[in-house]
């Protein structure tokens, strides 16, 4: 291997955004049971000699994730445990060999108004755990019981280390007054430009220069959060594997949203009016690899305007994901777009006609159609977040309808119901699917009063 006193700064490369690419992750067990031990995945990272190619420094850490080539992932509180192992081949004047997970958000903003009071304010990090595991001071690590101060190390070496999360971080916010906040979620999407960040790092200082070698890789964090348990009826059908009653059977398991009136034309001569009433099933709280399970009710004195629009393929319901960012971050609750806004479609709600699938509950006339819903949540579904300078948060949305032969009277959103999503299941019965055999979700929606669904908005510094 090559002296380290030669090594440059080295860390292992992420994406141009500096953070990995999101893991597709099954949600986990609030309560594992003892029968079903957790199972850990090892991750291994070096440092590898410029001349030979072989690793000299390994940083070894075992995490939840379901390979040890994914983002290795951890839960909030969590003791993260693993080694640093080095192989010397020369005798190395080594200063210090540390651990270290920093956590901190990344958002392009600090590039436009650094220096003006719209700047975003948080370039430190809000998290830096480390701890040492070997200086001079504590000996030859060959001979633990030596009290004489070790300048080199030459050979193999192995020193474990254990760093706990903490569930809390203290948060610097306006006019310099602290508050406490749950430690966040990882959150890293694809081609957007702000995203918070975890890295663990092992750092190696050593010769005359105190030069560093870095070995590290960027990680998850989860929250803790998980839902509460559904409605009794709601629990009981999961067990059995049954469809769930809709809200006329059980209101207790049901959030009802207010009425919305949609107006709008039939063939450009005639004006019509449609109410809608969505139903989410309670609590409002949703584990990615699950899905949201809803029910709409569709009524209207034109029976034509309903067999034109109400149909599985006309109606847009959607999960949207609005991210936003900088200091004004935590004060917005709307939906409305602006600086420092990320809007997103997330996936769209299969429906179908409520009562289909052999349930008594159907008691459709001709005013009215009722459907059934789910909106299925991938595992790498972001976790709600609500932290300084980002947050992230989650809304059941009404799109205005598509249908041949109908003109909405506005194209905006209909209605909409905030809801978070966690990584912890329930406790009780797995959530049960109700969607029927070859279900297919529809095509996400190109909603234009979201723009660029993609790019972060940052206004330019003229």
């Amino acid at each position: 291997m090559g002296n380290p006193e030669l090594e440059k700064d080295i860390a292992v490369p992420a994406d141009s955004n500096g953070a990995p690419p999101e893991e597709t992750l099954p949600a986990y067990e609030a309560h594992p049971s003892p029968t079903h031990a957790v199972r850990l995945t090892e991750h291994i990272f070096d440092v590898r000699d410029e001349t030979t190619g072989q690793p000299w420094a390994i940083l070894k850490v075992k995490s939840f994730a379901g390979s040890s080539k994914s983002l290795p992932i951890f839960r909030v509180g969590d003791t993260i445990t693993g080694s640093v192992e080095l192989d010397l081949h020369e005798s190395t004047s080594v200063h210090e060999i540390s651990v270290k997970i920093v956590g901190g958000i990344i958002n392009p903003q600090n590039r436009v108004f650094r220096n003006s009071e719209n700047s975003f304010s948080s370039d430190e990090p809000f998290l830096e755990l480390s701890t040492v595991l070997w200086t001079p001071k504590h000996g030859d690590p060959h001979n633990p019981s030596s009290t004489e101060k070790h300048t080199h190390l030459k050979g193999q070496y192995t020193f474990p280390f254990e760093l706990k999360l903490p569930l809390t971080v203290d948060v610097k916010v306006d006019h310099g007054k602290t508050e406490t906040f749950p430690l966040p979620p990882h959150f890293t999407p694809h081609l957007s430009d702000i995203s918070l960040n975890y890295f663990l790092s092992c750092e190696i200082s050593s010769g005359l220069l105190h030069s560093h070698a870095v070995v590290g890789k960027n990680v998850g964090v989860l929250p803790i959060e998980q839902p509460s348990p559904p409605s009794p009826l709601r629990e009981l059908a999961y067990s059995e594997g049954k469809e769930a009653p809709g809200p006329d059977a059980d209101p207790e398991g049901w959030h009802t949203l207010a009425p919305v009136k949609i107006a709008g034309q039939l063939y450009h001569n005639e004006d019509v009016e449609i109410t809608a009433v969505l139903s989410l099933a309670k609590p409002l709280v949703y584990t990615r690899g699950t899905f949201i399970p809803l029910h709409l009710h569709l009524s209207s004195p034109s029976k034509q305007a309903l067999d034109l629009v109400a149909t599985p393929e006309s109606i847009q319901v959607c999960l949207a994901r609005f991210v936003n960012g900088g200091r004004d971050a935590l004060k917005k609750t709307d939906t409305a777009m602006g600086p420092q806004t990320l809007a997103n479609c997330e996936a769209m709600a299969i429906l179908w006609h409520h009562g289909s699938r052999g349930t008594a509950e159907s008691s459709e006339n001709e005013n009215e159609r009722v459907f059934s819903g789910e909106i299925k949540l991938k595992g790498d579904t972001p976790a709600s977040c609500v932290f300084p300078h980002l947050v992230v948060r989650h809304h059941v949305v009404i799109l205005p309808f598509k249908a041949t032969g109908f003109e909405p009277a506005a194209k905006k959103i209909l209605t909409t119901e905030k809801v978070d999503i966690v990584a912890r299941l329930p406790n009780g019965p797995r959530p049960v699917s109700s969607a029927p055999q070859g279900a297919v979700e529809p095509p996400l929606t190109d909603y234009k009063e979201w723009g660029n669904l993609s790019n972060f908005w940052v206004f330019t510094a003229f």
